[in-house]
Formats: structure tokens, sequence, C-alpha cells
């Protein structure tokens, strides 16, 4: 298991990031339908394991030192790095907009644009010099943002806002398989460059451990999420960020340790994406003043109108590069197996010999 949970650790972090901290991408995309979106869950297990089981195939022979050099993107580069560039800019967007919401809300004497100001300058200086200590920070804080989300989860279910739970007013549960495979499909365009590379060194074996583990932690933690969204209600579901108006029931310490973690996540978050935009954009002059305002001009649709109505873009983007990598997968390894096949099925020299004798006999 040394080399299975490393890996699994590292696949459920970026996947259960910042946009999952805030609760809006659970609320909008499985618990809006209600209970129904419960009985799903095993459908978006299997998508997500198989999905899993592809990127970490990809990257067990294979070494990328970019998300560009990728087999996908040899043919249509500039299409699929349009289609990536597209993404990242949304989702981005969502953070900064995130951020600065998050900041606007506790620190209600200060102006929003200076918040807008002060990111947009932090962002400048990590898209100039780099955001390598920014991700190390990342890796310690999600696993433990996730802990502090199921602990929250926990304690609203059994201590809910209300005792109306809530009940959809027109359940549209025809609607519900599309949303979860463009959540499903969104996040893991967001960090599939993460899992192929989490899949160097492993074996087919543990291949399937790290995706079944994978699965079954995200939808477990999906589960917590949704049961404690319907308990506590409409208000709770049509909050803006409904995780951080539950922790303000937890106490001062909570409530301040939960908003400063989120905002730590969502700002690391925005710098890697930010970075992600800036290499998929096809020029480079003026390449960082024109990401930042890309992302600057989206977010201010706010936090909330994105991850409800432009967010499934990312969704759709991340249908068609699954789709592109797996018929690029299937054609790339074909020439390892036949090659496979002939060291398998070429005779041994001894046998050779062995062969000879026989016929001489």
């Amino acid at each position: 298991m040394k080399k299975v949970l490393p890996a699994v650790f590292l696949i459920v972090g970026t996947l259960i990031g910042a946009g999952f901290a805030s609760g809006r991408e659970i609320s909008v995309f499985f618990a809006r339908f209600g209970v129904y979106s419960l009985f799903f869950l095993p459908i978006l297990f299997i998508l997500f394991y198989y999905v899993f089981k592809l990127l970490l195939s990809i990257g067990k022979d294979k070494e990328f030192d970019n998300i560009y050099k990728l087999h996908a993107f040899t043919k249509n580069s500039v299409f699929m790095n349009a289609l990536i560039c597209l993404a990242f800019i949304i989702f981005t967007s969502a953070m900064l907009s995130a951020g600065v919401e998050l900041l606007s809300s506790n620190f209600v004497s200060v102006p929003s644009a200076v918040f807008y100001i002060v990111i947009l300058l932090l962002s400048f200086l990590v898209l100039k010099f780099g955001f390598k200590g920014l991700v190390k920070i990342n890796a310690v804080l999600v696993p433990l943002l996730i802990c502090t989300i199921i602990t929250l989860c926990v304690f609203a279910t059994f201590n809910p806002v209300t005792d109306a739970v809530f009940v959809p007013e027109n359940t549209k549960v025809y609607e519900l398989p599309i949303s979860m495979l463009l959540y499903a499909m969104g996040n893991i365009l967001l960090s599939y460059y993460i899992i192929v590379k989490s899949g160097s060194g492993l074996d087919e074996k543990r291949i399937r451990r790290v995706s079944i583990i994978s699965s079954l932690i995200i939808c477990l933690v999906i589960f917590i999420s949704i049961v404690c969204l319907i308990k506590n209600g409409s208000a709770i579901m049509e909050a803006d960020m409904p995780f951080v108006a539950l922790s303000y029931r937890m106490g001062e310490v909570f409530n301040i340790f939960f908003i400063f973690m989120v905002l730590m996540a969502v700002l690391t978050t925005l710098f890697s994406g930010l970075f992600t935009s800036y290499e998929a954009l096809p020029f480079k002059k003026h390449k960082k003043l024109f990401t930042l305002f890309l992302v600057f001009a989206m977010s201010l649709v706010g936090f909330k109108q994105i991850v409800n109505y432009i967010y499934p873009i990312i969704g759709i983007i991340g249908i068609v590069v699954i789709i592109r990598l797996a018929f690029s997968y299937r054609s790339f390894l074909k020439p390892s197996f036949n090659s496979g096949n002939y060291e398998v099925h070429t005779p041994s020299k001894q046998a050779e010999n062995e062969r000879c004798r026989h016929n001489k006999v």
C-alpha cells in the first residue's frame, strides 16, 4: 500500500479542493435534486473508477513534464489548448470571485475593489516567480480541509438549522445524470494531468486499487455533503457558500479556522489555475496581463452565477478532452502491445536448438 495511498490522497485532494469547500458545487450539481441524487452515486463511482483507471494507465509507462506534451494534444493542439484555456479561465475566475466574496463578507468595512487589487497583484507575482511553494502548501491543506468538511457536515446533519428538510419544487430527475456527468468530467478535467502523473510506477493491480479507493472516498464525501445540505433546508441550499454559512454555527474558533482554510485553498487553486491558463495561451506578448484581465472580467459575474450557469461548460470541455484522451490512449498503446506479443511468442535460442536436435533424431 506504500505506492497506493500517496496516489489516492493526491487524486482525492486534487478533486475535492477549493470549489468543493464552498459547498456550492454539491448544491448545484447534486443536492438540488433532493434524495434522488443519492441513488445516482453508484453510477458516479463507476464513472470515476473507469476514468481514473484510464488516466493512471496513461501515466504508468509514460513520463510527461508538461500538460501539453500528452499524446492527445499532438494533433489539433490549437483547438485542444483553446478548450483547456477556456475551462481554466472559467474555473480561475470562479476562484477569484470566491476569494473576494469570502473576504468581503468577513471584512465588511473594506471595499471589494481593494481585495480584487490585492489578489490580482499576488496573482501577477505568482505568474512571474512561480508557485512551487504553494503547491506544497496545498498538498497539506487539502486533506485537512476534507477532514474539516466531513466534521462540519456530520455536525450540521445531526444539528440542522431547521426541521424542514429540502424538497425540490420541480423535480427534474432526468437532468440528474447530465448534471452528474458534467460535475465529474469538469473536476477531472481540472486535475487530469495530476492523475496521469500519479500513475507513474504503478502496475495494473495497484492502478485498480487506487481507482477503487479514490472513487469510494470521493463518493462517500459527496454522499455526506448531500445529506447535510438536504437536512439543512432551502436557506442553506441557496446560500452562495453553504458550508461557510454552516460553519458559523460551530463556534467562532472553528468558523475562523474553516474560513482561513477555504481562503487558502481558494488562493492556491486560483494561482495554479492561472498558471495553467497562462501556459495555454498561444501568444507571448503581454501574456500575464491578458490572462489576469480575462479572469478578472469573468469574475465580475459573481461566484454563484459562475458556478450555476457557466461552470457546466467546464464539464462539456471535460467530456471532449477525456474522449480525445481515450482514443489517443488506445492508439499509442497499440505498438507496445504488439511488441509485447512479439517478445512473448518469439522462440528463444534454447528452444530453437532443442527443435533442431529433435528434428535430427
